[in-house]
């Protein structure tokens, strides 16, 4: 049976207190172990998925701070860098309206969220896929990804929830590729980044929070979603999923655009081998063990989660606060 996550925090929150980091040993539902103590970091663990073959959609897990452990989740959780607001957008494959339910980890308040999604013309009830909730560096605003409707990857704008008002808009953007992660946040959190053109020849594009085009950045690759995001902590670098299959990551310098370094990385069952920044100088990526920190020659420096044979792994790491 699926618990619903929300409630489960809402019920069992410890409310004032900064919610636990997950520690060593085996995750549920999977073959990966944590092999490294999280707590201190400046990313958090927040989720992973472990899909078996034949059923997809099975297999998330969200951590819950207050029962110091991973429960099956009924959606897709992101938690705020101030780890006060954990949002959880709900699995609705399309039908229905798509909901998010935020969960104030100060006082247990639960709230949830009618997205303000365009109707699916193609679908009788259906409404524009909506996926990939990315909390801002700030923790202000949530955001979500929204598809245009038919098979192409491509995006019809994105919904932000503003925060403690919870008010939720939709800013349209059309036709931004969003093949992976899609749109993710710029260091001040005052706009986005996006893929932009067609596989093979594409650059990123920069918009603000009303969907105005500020910049373009000819080069290769998509931005990155995990960790503390595409952006570096100071905002000097970025870096993207440049190559075939995700096997390398390239770091580019945010003023010029120029190329920093390009990072082979091993192949990997973990979905997306590129996941993001650790802090200023080292990302969190796919290794031949599993998951962990790497350095920008590409030199493992510690493992965080290692994989069993054949586990494909799907995790969650997002920015944590210095606070």
């Amino acid at each position: 049976m699926i618990m619903n996550l929300g409630a489960a925090l809402a019920l069992a929150a410890t409310l004032g207190a900064p919610p636990a980091q997950p520690p060593t040993g085996k995750l549920p539902g999977t073959q990966a172990t944590i092999v490294a103590k999280m707590a201190g970091r400046p990313i958090q663990f927040t989720s992973y998925g472990a899909p078996t073959p034949g059923r997809p959609h099975d297999g998330s897990w969200a951590w819950d701070p207050a029962k110091r452990a991973f429960v099956a989740a009924d959606g897709t959780l992101s938690v705020s860098p101030d780890e006060r607001w954990a949002a959880l957008l709900h699995e609705t494959r399309g039908l229905g309206v798509p909901k998010v339910t935020v969960t104030d980890r100060e006082t247990g308040e639960r709230t949830e969220i009618e997205l303000p999604v365009p109707q699916d013309p193609t679908r009788e009830n259906g409404y524009l896929q909506t996926l990939w909730p990315t909390w801002s560096p700030d923790g202000r605003h949530l955001l979500l990804n929204v598809f245009e409707a038919g098979g192409e990857p491509r995006s019809a704008g994105i919904v932000l929830i503003e925060t403690p008002t919870l008010k939720p808009r939709f800013v349209r953007i059309d036709k931004a590729l969003i093949t992976v992660g899609g749109f993710q946040w710029t260091r001040d959190g005052k706009g986005v980044v996006v893929r932009w053109g067609k596989n093979g020849r594409t650059s990123i594009r920069q918009y603000d929070l009303e969907g105005a085009v500020k910049r373009t950045w000819h080069v290769r690759g998509r931005p990155v979603a995990q960790g503390q995001g595409t952006f570096t902590p100071s905002g000097r670098r970025f870096v993207t999923a440049c190559m075939s299959l995700e096997s390398s990551a390239c770091v580019w310098d945010t003023a010029t655009g120029k190329a920093v370094t390009r990072v082979k990385l091993p192949s990997s069952p973990v979905w997306g081998s590129v996941l993001g920044w650790y802090d200023e100088r080292r990302l969190i990526a796919a290794t031949g063990k599993g998951v962990g920190v790497i350095d920008l020659k590409g030199k493992v420096v510690e493992t965080l989660v290692t994989l069993g044979k054949n586990q494909h792994f799907y995790p969650r790491f997002e920015a944590r606060g210095k606070g």
